[in-house]
């Protein structure tokens, strides 16, 4: 279990941004596609004080990881957390030295292979330099982002433990216990979690995100859950929701989009 990854700097960031009523913008899993951020990204068209973060898994699987990288690294309004599918890459460093990397299978067989494909020349070599530049800079990604109301995470949180005592590896892959949770961890902050795919786990609709059904005090959902299958045949949808007003807006890789609503209304 390694130590949990916090970024001090990215919450007070957010946080001001948040209290000048400025757009926080939370993008669930990416996943290797990078034309549905891209359409995502020119659909919010976000003004010069507004932030986005990407809720990590933001490689494997889709075709172009490199290219997400690149647009999460280089954007300045935009921030990215850790999650799972990074983190299964980051373990090929491990053993008796950290100076090199080897590619774990289980990491392969969930979508890496398509990964360092998208790092890959005319040629099939690897431009090796860039995927290790760019794996640095996913081991230092948080695994958590706590703001005054809300909780930025990939996967969830234990709902049995404080926020002090929770652990990386049930940050970036819980699901069950902390879906099912009735009450939350903290009364005045909800959870905005990607990971779990809210038509495959949540049991919703294709495309629609998911809400608890308990609720804190002002009447947002404990949690949402906003991976709606960007890598998903039957979906495609990435989805991105403003913590400010509630709205959601979806693209996908071949340019549609849509506004459907908001995520919660307070009461």
């Amino acid at each position: 279990m390694s130590e949990i990854i916090r970024d001090n700097d990215a919450e007070m960031e957010l946080q001001n941004t948040l209290n000048r009523d400025g757009k926080v913008w939370v993008i669930g899993d990416v996943h290797g596609h990078a034309d549905a951020l891209e359409n995502l990204i020119t659909e919010i068209d976000p003004n010069p004080g507004d932030r986005i973060v990407l809720l990590g898994d933001l490689i494997d699987r889709g075709p172009d990881a490199r290219m997400v990288i690149r647009i999460a690294r280089e954007r300045g309004d935009t921030f990215a957390l850790k999650g799972n599918h990074e983190d299964m890459a980051l373990k090929g460093f491990e053993g008796e030295s950290n100076l090199s990397w080897v590619p774990p299978l289980d990491w392969l067989v969930n979508g890496g292979k398509q990964c360092l494909d998208s790092y890959r020349n005319s040629d099939g070599e690897l431009n090796q330099d860039d995927w290790v530049r760019d794996l640095v800079w996913m081991a230092t990604r948080p695994h958590m982002i706590l703001l005054d109301e809300w909780i930025l995470v990939h996967a969830g949180i234990d709902p049995n433990e404080s926020l002090e005592n929770q652990n990386s590896d049930t940050l970036l892959w819980i699901r069950k216990k902390f879906h099912s949770a009735k009450k939350p961890v903290d009364i005045h902050r909800s959870v905005v979690f990607g990971h779990s795919i809210t038509h495959r786990v949540l049991g919703q609709s294709i495309g629609d995100i998911g809400r608890s059904e308990s609720v804190l005090e002002d009447g947002r959902p404990l949690w949402l859950g906003i991976d709606t299958g960007a890598c998903d045949s039957t979906s495609g949808w990435l989805t991105a929701i403003d913590l400010n007003t509630g709205e959601i807006v979806q693209a996908n890789d071949s340019g549609d989009s849509k506004r459907p609503g908001l995520a919660f209304k307070r009461t």
